[in-house]
């Protein structure tokens, strides 16, 4: 929200600029409005980039949930902070009822960067993407945290796939999270495995790569 601030201030200082009549602009003037032009570009960006990604995971969660009222939201650092425990404070929340999922700011930027260099992807950028698929499972309809977690697990090669990701990398960046980072997750639980009581049997369940 403090870039979005400065970009309307630098738009608004360049723009006035321009409104002064064309004869009296010199080349220090056209310089003026060619720099603050340029730093509201520059603010405006990142704000930009997370509204894209809004609409985008919005667009490819009602997808995979089925259903036209998803809205997917990233939190402002704002947000995030003043977010009471328990309700938006987490690395991502869903609402069944009304279809809504935030993620916490640091985690939409976080999908931003693995969703463009997945291939090079941090843990943190792989957990973001596995947020996602958690998140949609619960629009989808489960409630319990441990099932949701596999069921995503089983997808999230897909998924992946879905907002653009190779195949390949996608596969192994959903491996990478289920055999590294899952064991270590409050979720885990050890029926989330081939033939475990959570196995979905998925004609192309993660586990069948």
């Amino acid at each position: 929200m403090i870039l979005l601030g400065l970009a309307l201030i630098f738009a608004y200082l360049a723009f006035r600029e321009i409104k002064n009549p064309a004869e009296k602009r010199d080349a220090f003037s056209w310089g003026y409005i060619a720099v603050f032009l340029s730093l509201a570009a520059l603010c405006a960006r990142p704000a930009y980039n997370i509204w894209q990604l809004e609409r985008m995971l919005t667009n490819k969660a009602a997808l995979i949930a089925d259903r036209d009222d998803v809205k997917v939201k990233c939190n402002s650092v704002m947000d995030t902070v003043f977010a009471g425990k328990g309700t938006r404070s987490l690395a991502g929340t869903a609402y069944y009822d009304t279809g809504e999922i935030f993620f916490e700011n640091a985690y939409c930027k976080e999908l931003i960067d693995y969703l463009d260099d997945p291939e090079n992807a941090t843990q943190d950028g792989i957990f973001s993407m596995h947020i996602f698929t958690h998140e949609v499972m619960h629009i989808k309809g489960e409630r319990n945290e441990h099932k949701t977690d596999c069921q995503a697990i089983q997808r999230n090669h897909k998924v992946g796939e879905l907002l653009g990701v190779d195949r390949v990398i996608a596969i192994e960046n959903a491996k990478r999270y289920y055999q590294q980072m899952y064991p270590n997750h409050p979720y885990f639980n050890p029926e989330c495995k081939p033939k475990g009581k959570m196995d979905e049997t998925l004609s192309d369940s993660i586990w069948s790569h």
